[in-house]
């Protein structure tokens, strides 16, 4: 990574960067040799240092055809604020976004109950929907959950702007902002990542 200030490590920065994000682009490996990638909803948590992400599907289909084939899975969130027109700190932009690998499994309801609920409940919540309790839901959906277990050691994550807690998450509106042309002071930033150990196993930054 060039501007390897930029890369966000910490897991609260990185979790609220999820919570900002609307969809996730699912990469999977298609049978001609060409990665297949499809935007999906989805849900997330973050615990016992793994990444867990949840998504639903029909219980036939192109994508479930490739996830039984190779459950082998990569993420991507990402989303962008572009001001051309009003330079802020140098830049003209800013973006937020993270990486993720790791396997996916289907759940289906009737096999793993708690596992399709808790997946269920997070993909409402996540996505500020009223729940519909899967209780009341007779009979159950006719759809799979999908349940991507990424081990944070291969999550890997990136900030224009630069990101101290998580306050600084969202985007902010450099419109509402007074002119500023002065770059963003970031030496402490730049001196934490260089005193930082790269954690055994991590993916290269992208």
């Amino acid at each position: 990574m060039i501007h390897f200030e930029r890369e966000v490590t910490e897991p609260e920065l990185i979790e609220a960067m999820l919570h900002q994000f609307h969809h996730v682009n699912l990469g999977l490996h298609d049978t001609d040799g060409y990665p297949y990638v499809v935007p999906v909803n989805f849900g997330f948590e973050i615990k016992d240092g793994k990444l867990y992400v949840y998504t639903h599907f029909l219980k036939k289909g192109h994508k479930l055809d490739l996830m039984r084939n190779d459950p082998r899975v990569c993420l991507e969130f990402s989303m962008f604020n572009d001001f051309p027109d009003r330079p802020y700190k140098g830049h003209r932009h800013d973006y937020r976004s993270v990486i993720a690998k790791g396997q996916i499994r289907i759940i289906d309801a009737k096999e793993d109950y708690e596992t399709f609920k808790r997946g269920y409940e997070l993909l409402y919540t996540c996505n500020n929907r009223e729940l519909t309790p899967l209780e009341s839901r007779k009979p159950l959906p006719a759809m799979y959950i999908g349940m991507i277990v990424c081990d944070m050691i291969h999550v890997t994550a990136k900030s224009e702007f630069p990101l101290r807690k998580p306050e600084d998450v969202p985007f902010i509106n450099v419109y509402e902002m007074p002119e500023d042309t002065e770059p963003f002071d970031i030496s402490d930033i730049i001196a934490k990542r260089k005193n930082t150990p790269k954690r055994p196993g991590t993916l290269p930054p992208y």
